[in-house]
């Protein structure tokens, strides 16, 4: 009983000890329960606290520190066992640190993170002889840090430690194996630019598997948990305080010898309905900003040479928690106030019995803000202050005092469970109403610390006012003393979303030399031109964030995505520049590479991080005509094919023309001009189905800006469907508009002969233009003469077109001739065009075979050019260049580009 005289509960041992003390028993009973009924609630009171739970943040040695164990989640810097310098690494003895640091003294159910110097890091899957690879502190794909962790459940000692890490210095046996005991064994290389000193280290753990009763059937549970096989302890009560508190009060052992906590207390000592009923309480899902959680969660380290009253305190204080203890039965209450058990009214108090009130708190107990701390896992587990709770209401009713308690919550790891905490216990402590009265026997029952009784009074105003007894006195006669306080439900009422403040998380980063990434790195695909801007080679364009004074380098690598090979690397010092084209001569069209980069600097004193691989599929540039040939093909033929259709519609231009002149004489005749005089002649004769036409007509026009002269004639004889006709047009015109002045003449004759649908008719067109725009002038002529011949859809076709165009600055002159014949899509083609343009000339043929012979006809040794080839008997030539050279039967064959040279029989 004595050890928890300490404690922060309801009604500790009070039953035992104030019975039957009369007037002095009230006034000894309310001074037991005090106000301090839980941890929060002391804090609220001012009074002193106790020691309490914080975070180890500093690794700890020494042979005098005492044993600890984890319960729930939190974190550890642990304590040092043993360290040492060992190996060789390369050309650096004592390459390697070892350090084996204890976590906990009971075995846990695992490491969830490492912190390296205030880091969290990532522990990978690769494992090595040193132990799991911290990715962080890999350098050029060499690891730096390892570490190997053990449960508390393992059999035999590290290799690393018996092995390798021992050595004259230090020397650690196989013996030491670590039965129960958490540790991990940490080796670090040294290696420059990794760490600034000796590395620290803080753990984040989930502790000890426990025993819950709730999970137990044959203890008022559901489930598998037997108290007496630590194998089927663990689940979610292991986060729940009272699930902690039942354990420590169950008492801690390992390996059949107590530990921790209270020896020999039996089960029936903890009544099952009352615990279970708490555990569930914990358990119950609430609204969170993180989801729906357990309303309430605890986690810390327990050193042993704490009181079990301090613990069970900060465990308590995770859940407004109280335990009570009534002849030796230990119970527990926590969160907001249950239903009551029994009702009464003032004429239940026996009045002849002592009474006392206390209507409200004295300003020395008197609160009207909170604050509290708690370790915080978003901030590398330091210790943080949650945002204070200020009421000005309870601040003006004070007189416009502000009075603040504050409070450790060192088992809280959770931000928004904080913020509950210190929403009810400061609406708890606003509840000031406490009386101690007298009531009869039949309420003995139900007077035990932590029910509520419900309470009409109409001395005091109350309607079924829920009442806490927070402590019990036994009379002799069976009445019983009991000290009640003002609760209510409400207090603990919370909305997620309008009552949590988030908080802002501090900075946890590396005290070790950070990597400096390159900025704005891209790679995109490009290609490499030549001097005259054609599209030679693929290549990439690497682009970065060139405004970097303090780096001197840019590294690059270059890689196959088939088999990951690095196939190109180099480095720029223009980082200024802020991109490159790299096109290696290995880079195959259309295909994937990977590109990284990083920077640098001269002497490597600082650390730079590669990008990631950017993939980049290559255009599809391959090696062209222009490898072989002076003159771009392409170009060539995209030439030929718009010289060819210049030619090709030479006739359908001539025809649009002369159609345009006699739609234009109409137009003219409709339209407005100042001046207009027109001469008609028509003569038309006809016999039978013969007839013979005779049509000319002149129009003049003239208006303020122009004048237009046209002469349109025709002649036509026809006998039924054949038809022979002679058109000729003939135009001249002026404009003149501001500074821009247009002239022009144009003659066209059409000769047309036609029997049903067979054809054959001849074009000419002559045309003259001269402009003049600001004093400058351009002008052109054109003369067309198309030929063709239409029998049953098969044509054949002449057009020979001469243009000319002269500006400021340079001219064109072309002629050209084109042969042809073909039906439908389907035409064969002959042609040549020579042209000069801008002072260059070009004398192009396009056809299916061309030959040079002499000017008789009979040489015997023509040159021919024919599907692709040139065939010349005897070549007379100064200087070869090429890439293969074959024999006319493939025996022998130099290939220059190979640098090789086969003969074969």
């Amino acid at each position: 009983m004595a050890i928890f005289t300490g404690l922060a509960t309801i009604g500790t041992a009070i039953g035992s000890f104030i019975g039957g003390l009369g007037v002095v028993g009230s006034f000894l009973l309310r001074t037991a329960v005090g106000v301090g009924l839980n941890l929060l609630a002391q804090a609220i009171a001012g009074k002193p606290q106790k020691p309490t739970f914080s975070i180890n943040g500093t690794l700890q040695g020494g042979g005098d520190l005492p044993r600890s164990f984890i319960l729930g989640r939190t974190a550890t810097a642990g304590s040092l066992v043993w360290a040492n310098t060992w190996g060789k690494d390369g050309d650096t003895p004592n390459g390697y640190l070892t350090q084996v640091i204890a976590l906990s003294d009971l075995p846990i159910k695992g490491l969830i993170r490492l912190w390296v110097n205030n880091e969290p890091v990532t522990i990978s899957s690769k494992v090595d002889e040193f132990g799991s690879v911290v990715t962080e502190y890999l350098k050029d794909g060499k690891p730096n840090l390892w570490i190997r962790f053990y449960d508390g459940t393992q059999t035999q000692a590290d290799g690393l430690l018996v092995s390798k890490a021992s050595n004259g210095n230090r020397y650690w046996s196989a013996t030491r194996v670590g039965r129960g005991i958490a540790y991990v064994v940490i080796t670090a290389r040294v290696s420059k630019n990794m760490f600034s000193g000796i590395p620290s280290f803080k753990f984040e753990l989930d502790g000890m598997r426990l025993y819950d009763p709730s999970k137990d059937s044959t203890n008022g549970g559901n489930g598998s948990h037997r108290q007496a096989d630590r194998s089927t302890w663990g689940g979610d009560g292991d986060y729940l305080p009272a699930v902690q508190a039942y354990n420590l009060l169950r008492g801690l052992a390992y390996d059949g010898k107590w530990f921790y906590g209270v020896q020999g207390m039996s089960a029936a000592r903890l009544p099952s309905a009352n615990w279970i009923a708490a555990i569930n309480k914990c358990r119950k899902p609430v609204a969170s900003a993180e989801g729906m959680v357990p309303q309430y969660r605890s986690g810390g380290e327990v050193t042993i040479d704490a009181a079990l009253s301090i613990a069970l305190e900060a465990i308590n204080a995770t859940c407004q928690g109280r335990i009570a203890e009534i002849g030796g039965i230990y119970q527990m209450f926590l969160g907001a106030p249950e239903a009551s058990v029994i009702h009464f009214d003032d004429d239940d108090i026996l009045s002849t019995e002592e009474q006392s009130f206390t209507p409200f708190f004295g300003l020395a107990d008197s609160i009207n803000g909170i604050i509290a701390t708690y370790p915080s896992p978003a901030d590398g587990w330091a210790v943080k202050t949650a945002p204070p709770i200020h009421r000005t209401d309870l601040e003006a009713r004070h007189g416009n005092r502000r009075l603040m308690a504050s409070v450790e919550l060192a088992f809280v790891s959770y931000a928004e469970q904080v913020q509950r905490l210190m929403s009810s216990a400061l609406l708890e402590g606003q509840r000031a109403r406490r009386h101690t009265i007298v009531l009869p026997p039949r309420f003995w029952a139900y007077a035990t610390p932590g029910t509520i009784f419900a309470w009409t009074s109409k001395r005091n105003g109350y309607v079924n006012k829920l009442m806490r007894v927070d402590g019990v006195a036994d009379r002799t006669n069976l009445d019983v003393m009991v000290d009640l306080t003002e609760v209510d439900p409400t207090d603990y009422d919370w909305d997620s979303g309008k009552d949590f403040k988030p908080p802002v998380d501090g900075t946890i980063g590396s005290m070790r030399p950070q990597p400096q990434p390159i900025i704005d790195f891209s790679a995109i695909p490009s290609v490499s031109k030549d001097a005259n801007g054609n599209d030679r080679r693929p290549a990439v364009l690497l682009s970065w964030d060139g405004d970097k004074a303090d780096v001197d380098l840019v590294r690059f690598e270059l890689r196959q995505t088939w088999d990951l090979a690095v196939i190109y690397t180099g480095r720029t010092e223009d980082v200024g520049r802020g991109s490159m084209l790299i096109a290696p001569f290995m880079l195959q069209a259309n295909s994937q590479y990977q590109v990284r980069a990083r920077y640098a600097v001269y002497d490597d004193y600082r650390e730079f991080i590669w990008s990631d691989w950017i993939s980049v599929r290559m255009l599809d540039v391959r090696l062209s005509e222009l490898d072989i040939y002076p003159v771009g093909v392409n170009e060539l033929r995209e030439e030929v094919e718009v010289q060819l259709k210049w030619l090709g519609n030479s006739e359908s231009y001539a025809w649009d023309e002369l159609e345009r002149l006699g739609q234009l004489t109409a137009e003219q005749d409709a339209g407005n001009f100042a001046e207009r005089r027109v001469l008609r002649e028509e003569v038309t004769v006809a016999v039978n189905d013969v007839t013979a036409s005779y049509k000319k007509a002149i129009q003049v026009v003239v208006n303020d800006v122009g004048a237009v002269v046209t002469r349109i004639e025709e002649l036509e004889v026809s006998v039924d469907e054949s038809i022979a006709r002679a058109t000729s047009s003939l135009q001249t015109e002026i404009n003149k508009v501001g500074d821009k002045v247009d002239v022009n003449a144009r003659a066209i004759t059409a000769l047309t002969t036609t029997i049903d649908e067979d054809v054959s008719r001849v074009i000419t067109l002559m045309e003259t233009e001269i402009n003049k725009v600001d004093g400058k002038v351009d002008a052109n002529s054109k003369l067309i003469t198309a030929l063709s011949t239409t029998v049953d859809n098969v044509s054949a076709g002449i057009n020979i077109r001469s243009e000319t165009e002269v500006s400021p600055g340079g001219g064109r002159a072309i002629h050209g001739v084109q042969v042809k014949i073909g039906s439908g899509d389907v035409w064969s083609s002959s042609a040549y065009w020579i042209e000069v343009v801008n002072g260059v000339s070009s004398f192009m043929v396009a056809a299916d075979r061309f030959v040079v012979t002499d000017s008789t006809g009979t040489s015997k040794q023509p040159m021919v050019y024919t599907e692709g080839e040139l065939t010349l008997a005897i070549a007379n030539i100064g200087e070869v260049t090429a890439g293969i050279i074959r024999s006319a039967d493939n025996k022998f064959v130099i290939d220059l580009a190979a640098g090789s040279l086969r003969i074969s029989d």
